[in-house]
């Protein structure tokens, strides 16, 4: 596979940095990327009677400060040591997955997600799985045909995670039977 060399660069902060407000981040090599993203006329998204109103000077148009939510919230909390945790939980998650022979992972490039698929013959429609556990208060992510975690939670520890494995599947062999 050949690799690419990208001029910008874009994340969700408040899913990688357990930031408790919705934050992204977009790095661009050229700074002309900005103003001429922004050059959009939607009355929807920008605020004329607000001399506050970034909306022009931002790429996410109605979002309001990104940036300086991105600030504080690294100087309350050390957002380095917060995503080296997020990433080595998910990496623990991911190898729990690939020792699991109830289930396949997919998208393992991922640093914030895990993702997998559950093993089966059978077919049962992911979001009846996913419907099923809600009702027992576990929430679950899925995209098409697999499952997506997100764990930024600290509580969310190895053995919590085996338990909902655990219920994912027994869901699963419950639909089935």
């Amino acid at each position: 596979m050949e690799a690419v060399v990208s001029t910008q660069s874009t994340g969700d902060c408040h899913k990688c940095l357990n930031l408790n407000q919705q934050c992204s981040l977009l790095l661009v090599k050229e700074g002309s990327v900005l103003p001429d993203v922004s050059r959009i006329t939607a009355p929807y998204l920008f605020h004329k009677d607000s001399e506050y109103d970034i909306a022009n000077r931002s790429f996410q148009c109605g979002r309001r400060a990104d940036g300086f939510k991105l600030w504080f919230c690294d100087k309350v909390d050390d957002l380095d040591a917060q995503a080296t945790l997020i990433y080595d939980r998910n990496a623990r998650f991911k190898k729990i997955i690939a020792n699991d022979p109830r289930f396949i992972p997919v998208l393992t490039q991922s640093l914030t997600h895990t993702c997998f698929k559950l093993v089966s013959d059978k077919k049962v429609q992911i979001h009846e799985i996913t419907a099923a556990l809600r009702k027992e208060q576990i929430f679950v992510e899925y995209h098409k045909d697999y499952f997506r975690t997100v764990c930024v939670n600290q509580n969310i520890t190895e053995q919590v995670f085996r338990e909902v494995l655990d219920r994912i599947f027994t869901t699963h062999q419950q639909m089935i039977d």
